[in-house]
């Protein structure tokens, strides 16, 4: 197994904060919250971190409640900001579920690609909470 760093996307690496109102409300418009994120910059502080893990040898893992329609943006995202990453875990389109139940089913898919994680950035206090008790000993709320 290689150590990685887990990396959340939006509201972590992804500053999301000038389109967070794009989710709140009755009108919550995901879509449209999703395109807009092609235009947010990286968190300096995340990014510094992930820079960090990378020339300290672990694997670069990212993970999103995003999904799997957002791939394209996303990677383009990635590329636009010279992100490099080992692996990017994303929830399967039209799965609604919570994003605890959808981020431990990713844990598991982590897992069997060989891939121990040993720290996270994670903005949900309840997935840095699932974290926590999967044994992830660094995890870092943001």
């Amino acid at each position: 197994m290689r150590e990685a760093a887990l990396f959340d996307l939006d509201g972590t690496l992804c500053d999301t904060s000038a389109i967070e109102h794009l989710t709140q409300g009755p009108d919550r418009d995901y879509a449209a919250f999703h395109a807009a994120s092609a235009d947010c910059p990286p968190r300096a502080d995340v990014r510094a971190a992930l820079d960090d893990a990378r020339e300290r040898g672990l694997a670069i893992v990212l993970w999103t409640g995003r999904e799997f329609v957002w791939r394209d943006l996303t990677l383009d995202w990635l590329a636009g900001h010279g992100i490099a990453h080992d692996g990017l875990y994303m929830r399967w389109a039209a799965d609604y579920r919570p994003a605890t139940t959808v981020k431990a089913a990713l844990l598991e898919d982590i897992a069997a690609d060989g891939l121990q994680v040993a720290e996270a950035w994670e903005d949900d206090a309840a997935v840095a909470d699932l974290l926590r008790e999967s044994g992830v000993t660094a995890v870092h709320l943001v």
